[in-house]
């Protein structure tokens, strides 16, 4: 489950893979018209799941109305000195994100899906690292843009993605779409 990133955040998370580069850092970069806001990734799931989860969503995304998070910052998740994602992360009022990863999730489970148990952390991930080669420099690269600004989200929608893993990168495919109230 996901929502959509505008192409204006997208450039401008662009634009900081690009600086973050200059590391010389051993990643692979997230291709900006693939970054997303993930709210729940769901692993293999059946048709009959996929279908009730899609159902249990629409009637869940019908009681939220559209908001608006600011993109802004940069981090790792990782240890200290041996990052592993690179992320931007969401600023703003996020409770009610928050409380609608929570009932989808619970959906989730409902429908038979296995669910990670670890707590939803909003992100948007913009680079995995493949090794620990020049991390320092990565690290310092990062230091030097956190308190960066890449725009807003606007999350109007739910996605139900399907993704298949390809060597060029993954490739993801809308199989449903659940509006929040009120959106356009």
């Amino acid at each position: 489950m996901a929502a959509a990133v505008s192409e204006a955040v997208q450039s401008a998370l662009a634009g900081i893979q690009f600086r973050l580069k200059t590391a010389g850092a051993d990643i692979g970069w997230v291709e900006p018209a693939r970054i997303h806001l993930t709210l729940l990734f769901l692993g293999h799931v059946f048709e009959p799941q996929a279908t009730a989860l899609a159902a249990a969503t629409d009637d869940i995304t019908a009681g939220y109305k559209p908001c608006t998070l600011e993109v802004n910052g940069l981090g790792c998740f990782g240890r200290p000195h041996a990052p592993r994602v690179i992320w931007t992360g969401l600023t703003g009022n996020l409770q009610p994100l928050l409380e609608l990863q929570g009932k989808i999730a619970e959906a989730a489970k409902a429908a038979g899906i296995y669910t990670d148990a670890r707590p939803f952390h909003p992100h948007l991930t913009i680079g995995r690292v493949r090794s620990s080669r020049r991390a320092q420099e990565l690290l310092q690269a990062i230091e030097t843009c956190r308190g960066t600004a890449f725009g807003t989200l606007e999350i109007k929608s739910v996605h139900l993605m399907q993704s298949e893993l390809t060597p060029r990168g993954p490739i993801y495919t809308r199989l449903h779409e659940s509006r929040l109230a009120a959106a356009d």
